[in-house]
Formats: C-alpha cells, sequence, structure tokens
C-alpha cells in the first residue's frame, strides 16, 4: 500500500501503513469528543422511536475496534474481557452487532459514558502497540477471522456472524478501513444527528 501526494505537496510520500494509523487515531479521537461532550443524562436516551440510543452507539464503537484487533485478527481475548469490564458489559451483547434491541438498551444501562470512556482509553492503548508492530505486508496479510470467532460464546450466532460475515476473506488492512474507519464515521454521523434532535427538544442540557 503506498498513497503518493499530488505535486503541490513536494512529492512527500506517505505509506499506507500511515494512512491506516491515522484513520485509526481520527476514530478514537471522534469517540472521546462524544463521550467527554456529552452528559451523563444523554448517555441513556433514546432521541427518536426505532433508534439505539446514544450511550450504546458510543459503546458499539468502542467494542468494533477491540473486537477487530484482537479477535478478529489475532484470536486473543479483549480488553472488554478483563474483569472489570466484564462487570459491566453484558457478555451477551458480544460487540453490539446483531443484536436485540432490549439486549441493547440493557448494555446501556449497565454501565456508563465515564466506564466507556475509560475502557475507549484502554483499547487506545492496546490497539496502540499492536498497530506499532504493523507494516505494509502484515497489513496486506489475510486474518483467520471467521475461525478466531470459534470460541467465543454468540460470535457465531447467525444474526452476530451476518453483520461481519462479508469482512472474512479480506486482508487486514481493509478490515482496519471499514469497521474501525468508515463504520465508526458513519455511527458518528448517526449520533450526531440523534444528539442535535434530542437537544433540540429541550430534553437534556449540554454539557458547559
Amino acid at each position: 500500500m503506498k498513497v503518493t501526494y499530488p505535486a503541490d505537496y513536494d512529492g512527500l510520500e506517505m505509506n499506507g501503513t500511515a494512512v491506516i494509523q491515522m484513520l485509526l487515531n481520527g476514530s478514537f479521537n471522534m469517540l472521546q469528543e462524544r463521550l467527554e461532550a456529552m452528559t451523563d443524562e444523554e448517555w441513556g436516551q433514546r432521541a427518536l422511536p426505532g433508534t439505539s440510543k446514544l450511550g450504546f452507539i458510543l459503546w458499539h464503537c468502542a467494542r468494533i475496534i477491540d473486537w477487530t484487533v484482537h479477535c478478529a485478527f489475532q484470536g486473543v481475548p479483549e480488553v472488554a474481557d478483563r474483569a472489570e469490564w466484564r462487570e459491566r458489559f453484558a457478555p451477551e451483547a458480544c460487540y453490539g452487532a446483531g443484536i436485540p434491541d432490549a439486549l441493547a438498551d440493557r448494555v446501556v444501562d449497565s454501565t456508563s459514558r465515564t466506564d466507556v470512556a475509560l475502557y475507549l482509553g484502554e483499547v487506545k492503548i492496546e490497539v496502540g502497540e499492536w498497530f506499532a508492530r504493523q507494516n505494509d505486508q502484515t497489513l496486506d496479510a489475510v486474518p483467520p477471522m471467521k475461525a478466531n470467532q470459534a470460541g467465543r460464546p454468540g460470535y457465531l450466532d447467525p444474526s452476530v456472524w451476518a453483520e461481519v460475515a462479508d469482512l472474512n476473506g479480506l486482508p487486514t488492512w481493509q478490515i482496519l478501513a471499514r469497521p474501525c474507519g468508515a463504520h465508526i464515521r458513519r455511527h458518528m454521523g448517526e449520533y450526531d444527528v440523534l444528539l442535535q434532535a434530542l437537544r433540540s427538544r429541550g430534553v437534556v442540557t449540554p454539557r458547559a
């Protein structure tokens, strides 16, 4: 993977690994900014009928990064498997994809904005250490993604696996660019629209 900037960038070249790193950093920053800006009351609110609660969107985005790097790529325990997070995150919710609405709501009720901010910080550290060992060649490798799910309760349930099955067989960099990049940005757009709708009704007061 190589990205070459136009001539007006003085011929500066950046390899694909650096581009993916910028994408990941942006995902972490967008999540952190929103966790810091929302209120504790907003965390558990549903802005519109038929939509996810605001807190669930941010929790799911943090979880999908953890799942991607640790389970999908390496087949190792996730940060969410640590005792302090197992007690707060419903294990049956997996990483938030393909689960019933009632279970998604239960996740929001069992944790908080500050919990997920702390969790996100731990995920960022672990992902950063993993990424520091990567290069263009390792990011071009295809991980045994489906095999890595086999030991995880619920991860191969049809409704859950269906949400990520199209990633199986792709190279690592493409998977990073999708759930950890484009997917996060789509959810941030969703979150921003819903938060604006909630605040426009005067239901909650934004943080100062």
